[in-house]
């Protein structure tokens, strides 16, 4: 009888990476919406929105809901979302 062992203490890969330009308000900006599709996320990120606007004065909002929770967000959705807006809030929900 033989055993084969696998050894995961390799360490994770890691890719350069550059965080996205910080906004110092959101007053008067456009943000996205990013529902993940979930269960009640809708609920959820309708109050993050009057939130938004009432507190930090946000001036539109554009939507965009997955097709599945359990998917990331085609290229496509996520690249036509970051033309149309200043800022993203990603949320979920249940």
């Amino acid at each position: 009888m033989s055993f084969t062992v696998f050894d995961p203490t390799d360490g994770p890969i890691v890719k350069a990476f550059a965080p996205a330009h910080r906004l110092t308000s959101l007053a008067g900006k456009v943000v996205g919406i990013l529902d993940n599709g979930k269960h009640k996320s809708d609920v959820l990120l309708r109050e993050v929105q009057e939130l938004l606007r009432s507190e930090a004065g946000v001036k539109d909002f554009v939507v965009v809901r997955k097709a599945s929770a359990y998917r990331p967000a085609p290229p496509e959705q996520l690249d036509d979302l970051a033309r149309r807006v200043d800022a993203v809030v990603a949320g979920i929900g249940d």
